[in-house]
């Protein structure tokens, strides 16, 4: 057993992944607790203790927690485990300082080693290289949810992390709907009271959005962009992207380059899943 201790910080919603915390049992000696307050009690104890913060669908207030303690407590190395796959949170994570970051569920081999790997650095004195420098406070990614969750905001949540994993699937809502424990009636129903769009129609808006995203890139042909998104039909992708942007693919990495040294344009970086109908 390794001689660092790991505070798990409960920053969820639904309740901690007792698996998880299970697994670093193993390896390490772990303290479980559920304000920020209390972490000073083992702080202070440990000098190698390694903060685990837990989430499973992030709030402006959960992260704005990870901050005041990377703040508070510069060198001592944080990792992050959440249920919500985004790439805006990632590079939040990223700039904050975050040591690790895992979306859950989370493979088993991969926390054990970077958590070792982690211990064995600090064992050597290196943990608070490059670390402990002050630096700026980061602002919280637009993805973020600016409220807590209604409990009927679970399902949503669990089928939106799946989307956001397997974009570039064929998503079928009878699967997604056995995968959350409910009905493909009551998962459309709940898309609808959440977004104001279907189901459907909301898959469609984020396959477009990260179409959108990865048009950026100029070295991308938009039949990879295609592909990469979940469509099949190279022309039945460009009459959606038209149907929701005014624009084909094309059109729309044109108007985005030449628009880089300009005045950001009124809806290019708007995501479509947030546009009204």
């Amino acid at each position: 057993m390794e001689d660092a201790v790991v505070v798990m910080v409960d920053a969820t919603q639904y309740g901690p992944d007792s698996e998880l915390a299970q697994l670093i049992g193993t390896q390490f000696r772990l303290r479980q607790v559920k304000q920020r307050n209390m972490l000073k009690d083992f702080i202070t104890q440990d000098r190698r203790t390694i903060i685990c913060f837990e989430f499973d669908f992030p709030d402006i207030s959960t992260l704005s927690q990870l901050s005041n303690i990377k703040r508070d407590y510069p060198s001592i190395p944080i990792v992050m485990f959440t249920e919500q796959h985004s790439e805006a949170l990632a590079v939040w994570a990223l700039r904050a300082r975050v040591w690790n970051y895992f979306v859950k569920p989370v493979t088993p081999d991969a926390v054990l080693s970077s958590l070792g790997m982690l211990a064995r650095t600090m064992a050597g004195g290196r943990e608070s290289e490059g670390r402990d420098m002050a630096f700026p406070p980061q602002a919280l990614p637009d993805d973020a949810r600016f409220h807590k969750h209604r409990a009927g905001d679970k399902l949503v949540d669990l089928a939106v992390a799946h989307i956001e994993q397997h974009l570039h699937e064929k998503l079928s809502q009878t699967d997604i709907a056995d995968r959350c424990g409910t009905s493909s009636y009551h998962l459309s129903r709940a898309f609808k009271e959440y977004y104001g769009i279907t189901f459907q129609d909301y898959i469609m808006r984020r396959r477009l959005d990260r179409a959108c995203e990865l048009l950026h890139n100029a070295s991308a042909s938009v039949a990879d962009v295609c592909w990469s998104v979940g469509f099949r039909d190279a022309s039945y992708f460009t009459k959606m992207f038209h149907r929701h942007t005014g624009m084909t693919p094309s059109e729309y990495r044109r108007q985005w380059l030449g628009s880089r040294s300009e005045a950001p344009q009124t809806d290019l970086n708007v995501p479509l899943a947030l546009r009204r109908l």
